[in-house]
């Protein structure tokens, strides 16, 4: 595999990536060791060290503060994805990048395919992701597109644990019922990302998300449930509501499932996400 650099090495993904490639000793940065969104510094960084293969899991990944910080998310988001993409060209590097399933709009109930064109998102994060994607897809041809949904993990704020903590203080969440989805475990999110380069895959884009889809509600009901079982306590009722009856500051697309179609699917997040609850016990 050469020498593998991941970038937003201390995230939620990251450290999970972290883990899955420690046989390759990677070399580990985040914003202490490198400013993606300085053009400079990042060239003059990675040139130094000449990776073979750069992951690159850093992001601006506040959906409702985007919508303030328009100039921000679009330069992590997209800009210094520009930057990085042009730089793993320049040295032969092969470039991974995450992606979102929020650069689609949202109005296809069938889901979306690897190959849909991302169009029309309904917020700033959304827009900002398909400008990374669009400066990956013209800079640098060896590259691997990931799109990914509903991340949860240990490392770092998360849905799951959100619920848990809303529904143990309280005796009722309303929770939307009409946002469909996808949920990934960031671990299983790491391991697939490294047996698609192991694989030795075709370059371009691929979806990456634990199986089955689910409204935000169902996922909150399961969550609570499995909590139950696994720690043998009562939490507090999830009650079903509509997105008019939840207004944040970022509109969310309502149908932003994504399709795998090209290589062998994930488990479903149902069993990844009880391995998740019984692991932080």
């Amino acid at each position: 595999m050469g020498k593998v650099l991941i970038i937003g090495a201390r995230g939620m993904l990251g450290r999970e990536l972290a883990r899955i490639f420690k046989d390759s000793n990677p070399l580990l940065w985040d914003k202490k060791e490198v400013d993606i969104t300085n053009q400079g510094q990042v060239k003059q960084l990675i040139i130094d060290k000449s990776p073979d293969l750069i992951i690159n899991a850093a992001a601006y990944t506040d959906v409702d503060s985007s919508e303030s910080n328009q100039k921000l998310a679009g330069l992590v988001n997209g800009k210094a994805v520009g930057y990085l993409s042009e730089t793993a060209s320049e040295i032969g590097a092969v470039f991974v990048h995450y992606s979102s399933d929020y650069v689609f709009n949202g109005k296809n109930e069938q889901g979306y395919r690897e190959d849909d064109q991302p169009s029309n998102p309904v917020n700033v994060y959304g827009q900002s992701k398909i400008l990374g994607e669009k400066l990956l897809q013209d800079n640098c041809k060896k590259h691997y597109l990931i799109r990914s949904s509903g991340l949860f993990g240990k490392y770092g704020r998360n849905f799951v644990d959100t619920i848990l903590k809303l529904a143990k203080s309280q005796k009722e969440v309303k929770v939307v019922n009409d946002q469909f989805l996808k949920p990934t475990y960031a671990p299983d999110l790491a391991k697939a990302t490294k047996e698609l380069i192991d694989k030795k895959h075709k370059f371009g884009i691929y979806h990456l998300i634990n199986e089955k889809a689910v409204n935000w509600y169902d996922f909150a009901r399961e969550i609570c449930q499995v909590y139950s079982d696994v720690n043998k306590v009562k939490l507090g009722g999830i009650r079903p509501c509509l997105s008019k009856e939840f207004p944040r500051p970022a509109k969310r697309p309502k149908y932003s499932v994504l399709l795998n179609t090209k290589i062998k699917p994930l488990r479903p997040w149902p069993e990844a996400l009880r391995e998740y609850l019984e692991d932080r016990k």
